[in-house]
């Protein structure tokens, strides 16, 4: 939840577990928000100071619980004194909100958690994102002004940079290819956006046949852009707040060690000189044809989950608040929602893309609601992923959180299934004996209904909007997969 949450507000969200199973639980869902750069902080005790290094059988007893969360986490502090806690929470919120954000840890030890002492205010102290150097800016733009194909790649470092991404592309008449989580930041429906293709197989052709890539807020990460390595042309513009990450999956020409929104800017007022008419042309025809392109192979392969990505769509339009889309990995969402769904500039949707966890999708849509109440949210899971974390709809009813889980059933693990046939090996363990989803909701009093059909799906979705909490909708998957295990 505070995943989700922080991912929506840009914010830190705080967690507290106890110590050992709590706190190892939360490390996985830590390990999420490492991999995608989300800031969420862990307070959690651990073993007292005077703990044998052996153990001696202590309730919840891990004998070394910072070296677990280290293994995940940069950030990990054990305090040794009451007086130091308040210094900890200072240190970290500033390590936490400066550059790169990333999730922490502070460790208490149980006998200093009800221990009185001398406790001092420590204000976080934010570092100043870094301003863009003009040179870095002039030299890029010089690199850039005669490209007849420039493509730019935005990641989830771009958001709010929108219009300012959007902007240049229009100077360039350059296409845009999202990440999963930079959905939402420019318009999907807008003839320089390309869409979040990170799964497509053409993606390498592409990128091998632009002229020049100005990569923006994005690990390039394998994770995000599956066909990996993405051939790249000579001229990779790259702007980025990590000087570490700079050098990471791309040979970069160009290096600009600067916030998104200032260094684009800049960006695009050189170009806004620089840029000739007859190259604008030549490039808005390249990213036009790619378009078209990618708009068939996104059609193709998205075809069993398109009543999904169609009454996301329709949903999104019926109101001007933004719509949350709380997605899981699974199929219906990474072949489906994230490249069918057109988003609209300030909609958002929430991926687990570096680690790949299943059951992402709830809680990190209930976490969404509950810091953006005035967004409407739909959460979609497959059947399997959705197993690992359902009982999280029981808190969603009980803090009356109105959302929509969609639970796209194809009987099992669809994907794993797959790729077992392909290998030819005999499918084993990915065939599950799923529950009753509308009825399970029910039981935990949330509303549960079966729909089929994309207009029933976007009636369901609105009467979920007229709840009083959560609404579990569940729809069966038209697939390959489908068909094998699906009764």
């Amino acid at each position: 939840m505070a995943d989700g949450a922080a991912r929506v507000t840009g914010e830190v969200q705080v967690v507290v577990t106890t110590t050992g199973p709590a706190a190892l639980n939360a490390l996985t869902a830590l390990l999420q928000s490492f991999t995608d750069s989300v800031p969420v902080l862990l307070i959690t005790p651990g073993m007292p100071l005077t703990h044998p290094g052996r153990g001696n059988g202590l309730l919840h007893e891990v004998r070394d619980q910072s070296a677990a969360l280290s293994a995940v986490l940069t950030e990990v502090m054990r305090v040794t004194s009451p007086g130091e806690v308040s210094l900890a929470v200072g240190q970290t919120l500033s390590a936490m909100r400066s550059g790169r954000t990333r999730p922490a840890a502070i460790e208490i030890p149980l006998d200093l958690i009800e221990a009185a002492g001398p406790g001092t205010r420590h204000p976080s102290v934010t570092r100043a994102l870094p301003a863009p150097v003009p040179s870095a800016i002039d030299a890029a733009a010089e690199a850039i002004a005669g490209s007849t194909r420039p493509l730019i790649i935005a990641g989830a470092g771009a958001h709010g940079a929108g219009e300012e991404v959007a902007a240049l592309a229009e100077t360039l008449g350059a296409g845009i290819v999202l990440s999963s989580n930079a959905k939402g930041l420019v318009d999907d429906r807008a003839e320089t956006t390309i869409g979040a293709i990170g799964v497509l197989e053409l993606l390498p052709e592409l990128t091998g046949d632009a002229d020049a890539v100005i990569a923006i807020g994005t690990e390039l990460a394998p994770s995000d852009f599956w066909p990996d390595p993405l051939p790249l042309p000579d001229t990779v513009v790259r702007i980025d707040i990590d000087e570490v990450q700079m050098l990471t999956n791309a040979d970069v020409s160009h290096p600009i060690l600067a916030a998104a929104k200032d260094a684009t800017a800049a960006l695009n007022e050189r170009m806004s000189v620089q840029r000739t008419e007859s190259a604008t042309i030549a490039a808005r025809d390249w990213t036009g044809g790619w378009k078209a392109r990618a708009a068939s192979a996104m059609e193709s392969d998205g075809r069993p989950w398109a009543d999904l990505s169609t009454a996301l769509t329709a949903f999104a339009e019926t109101d001007d608040s933004p719509l949350i889309v709380a997605a899981d990995s699974t199929m219906a969402c990474y072949y489906g929602a994230q490249t069918g769904w057109k988003a609209r500039p300030g909609d958002r949707f929430l991926y687990p893309a570096g680690a790949g966890t299943l059951g992402f999708g709830l809680p990190a849509g209930i976490g969404a609601k509950l810091a953006a109440p005035q967004a409407r949210v739909v959460a979609v899971e497959g059947d399997g992923g959705a197993m690992f974390t359902i009982a999280e709809l029981a808190a969603a009813v009980q803090a009356g959180v109105r959302m929509s889980l969609i639970i796209v059933d194809n009987g099992g693990y669809g994907e794993i299934l797959n790729e077992m046939d392909d290998r030819g090996d005999t499918p084993s363990g990915v065939k599950l004996t799923g529950p009753d989803f509308p009825a399970l909701a029910q039981a935990m009093g949330a509303r549960g209904v079966h729909v089929d059909g994309a207009d029933a799906l976007l009636a369901a979705l609105t009467e979920a909007e007229a709840a009083n909490g959560p609404t579990l909708i569940h729809i069966t998957e038209d697939s390959r997969a489908g068909a094998d295990m699906l009764d």
